[in-house]
């Protein structure tokens, strides 16, 4: 896959989410959903959701930032910081 047939997926997932979460804050609100009594566990999903949701932001905003400055690295200097990565990873999990 190329980097664009990349980015068109998650910008199509990113559009996704949203229509979900827009659709999902319009069930909410509407009073049939008001009069249905929650099930006890929904706070605990409500609370993980958030959670998630935190997490794939700021892996987004990881992962943007590493694809800027990854496009400033040559590939043989990016590969050879790869394999020091597993080397150390490797030598690391041997000592402890």
């Amino acid at each position: 896959m190329t980097d664009k047939d990349i980015r068109s997926e998650i910008e199509e997932l990113r559009a996704q989410l949203e229509s979900l979460s827009r659709t999902k804050g319009q069930d909410a609100s509407s009073p049939a959903a008001e009069a249905a009594p929650r099930p006890e566990g929904d706070a605990e999903d409500d609370a993980a959701t958030g959670w998630f949701r935190d997490i794939i932001k700021q892996a987004e905003e990881l992962m943007g930032g590493l694809d800027l400055q990854l496009k400033d690295v040559p590939a043989k200097t990016a590969l050879v910081i790869f394999a020091l990565g597993i080397l150390t990873g490797r030598l690391l999990s041997r000592k402890g």
